[in-house]
């Protein structure tokens, strides 16, 4: 038979793990709102002393997160992949608006000042000088229409260069960021060991180094375990970044016209394959844009990383041809002075080749309209030079992907191509983020707290401490009487 006095033990320990509960579903429901934040429970078990075959009550283990490790990893590598598309559909999506014929569209003079009527009304201007060759006003309409080209492509150049450098220093910022995030992670391995050095689990602690990888793990391709003390390492590409209490450094290492994200102490790539890191270092390779230190590439052969560089490469296609072209046959015929004519579009910068933001108009050309070279005789009458430039927009003298195509249709190729990529990147970015959604919806299902759920939880708690105290009531009236009947 228990001992009477053991049924208060029995019934304070009761009373105590209860009102434990109580406090840890207060707590729940106080931070139901709380962004973050791991629903708790409490862990308790009976209390049993060897040589009895009674029980002594109830005690608790600990008050420990529900979460699930599996999904916090399975949502990181998702986010990485979410944020890296993310970024990726946003670059395309400026870089197709910046193309967009629409959105050049002057309702006021009710025509289009995109590039694309850039190149037929400077192509228009020949035809007018082909019925009267020896107009100044043509002539002037000519240099008006060839600057107009030629700045509408060199603006054009300079906007998407400015994006490309704009990711360059994206990238710079967020593997700072990725620094600063493994010198907190550290402080907090180191606090979260030191809280938990007697055992249980500090969940605020976890909560906010939780959150902090989520951040970073939109960033870059990180890898999480956990290690028997309660310290978190991470990795990117199977190297450390951060263990316990030691992390290493990232760098940005610019070779050219490439960055590079390498291990300081270990002067080797990151291995960095998804989150904006990676977009942005994509992006802001400018390493296959051959027109910068070579001569025009006729043909456009999609092949970088950066869909931006090659972008920019189509529009140089296009524009070099089309200087390339007219300065041959310009060269071709005499100007109205007898003299060889001279080239419309020359380099700004002689030392490198003629391009995207190197081009301009002939000064000399541009302050002597007579230097205009619209026949072969010289004569005012003479336009056949003039007629073959305006042949020029029906020449198929432009390929893409092995087809022969005109200067318009090669350039609604490259719009049509730039809006391609977008889309798709525009796809993958929804596949992973309804992906994420999902994988998010599951973890919350674990951690997330439930109003209805702690409710239900505090009447249990509740009922069950006014029950323990009831027996402690009991136990004191049996004492009582056990007292009088002594006493008598």
């Amino acid at each position: 038979m228990g001992s009477t006095f053991n049924i208060y033990n029995i019934a304070t320990t009761g009373m105590y793990v209860n009102q434990a509960s109580l406090s840890v579903v207060s707590n729940n429901l106080s931070n139901i709102t709380t962004p973050g934040y791991s629903r708790q429970q409490i862990a308790s078990a009976e209390k049993i002393i060897g040589g009895t075959p009674y029980g002594c009550g109830a005690g608790v283990n600990e008050i420990c997160r529900a979460r699930d490790s599996f999904l916090d990893q399975t949502y990181r590598q998702v986010n990485g992949k979410t944020s890296y598309y993310n970024r990726k559909y946003a670059l395309l999506e400026d870089g197709q608006k910046l193309l967009n014929e629409y959105g050049n569209y002057d309702n006021s003079t009710s025509s289009s000042k995109g590039l694309q009527q850039t190149i037929k009304n400077f192509f228009d201007s020949w035809d007018q000088l082909s019925n009267d060759a020896g107009s100044q006003s043509t002539r002037s309409t000519i240099v008006g229409y060839a600057t107009a080209l030629v700045n509408t492509f060199n603006q054009i150049n300079t906007q998407l260069t400015e994006m490309q450098q704009d990711a360059g220093n994206r990238v710079n910022d967020s593997v700072d960021s990725l620094n600063n995030g493994a010198q907190d992670l550290v402080a907090l391995n180191k606090e979260i060991m030191l809280a938990e050095n007697n055992g249980g689990e500090n969940g605020n602690l976890r909560d906010q180094r939780d959150a902090l990888l989520d951040k970073m793990s939109s960033l870059a391709n990180i890898s999480v375990a956990e290690q028997p003390n309660g310290a978190l390492n991470v990795s990117i590409g199977g190297v450390t970044l951060v263990q316990g209490d030691m992390t290493h450094t990232l760098t940005v290492v610019e070779t050219g016209t490439t960055l590079q994200v390498k291990w300081a102490e270990l002067d080797m790539d990151a291995g960095i394959s998804s989150g904006t890191i990676r977009a942005d270092l994509e992006e802001a390779d400018q390493s296959a844009a051959k027109f910068l230190t070579g001569e025009a590439t006729y043909n456009f052969v999609p092949q970088s990383s950066s869909t931006l560089t090659d972008l920019r490469q189509g529009l140089n296609n296009l524009m070099t041809t089309i200087a390339n072209k007219v300065n041959s046959l310009l060269q071709s015929g005499k100007d109205l002075y007898g003299n060889s004519g001279e080239a419309l579009f020359v380099k700004i910068n002689s030392n490198a080749s003629l391009g995207l933001g190197n081009i301009q108009l002939n000064p000399a050309v541009a302050s002597d309209m007579n230097k205009i070279a619209a026949g072969t005789s010289g004569a005012k009458s003479d336009y056949t030079v003039a007629a073959k430039i305006t042949g020029l927009q029906n020449e198929k003298m432009f390929s893409s992907d092995g087809l022969s195509m005109t200067g318009t249709d090669f350039y609604q190729s490259l719009l049509s191509w730039i809006s391609t990529m977008g889309n798709t990147a525009g796809s993958n970015y929804d596949t992973q983020g309804t992906l994420r959604v999902q994988v998010g919806t599951q973890r919350d299902s674990i951690s997330s707290v439930s109003q209805d759920e702690e409710m239900s939880k505090m009447i249990i708690y509740q009922t069950a401490y006014n029950a323990s105290a009831r027996v402690l009531s009991t136990a004191d009236t049996l004492i009582s009487d056990l007292i009088k009947q002594l006493g008598r």
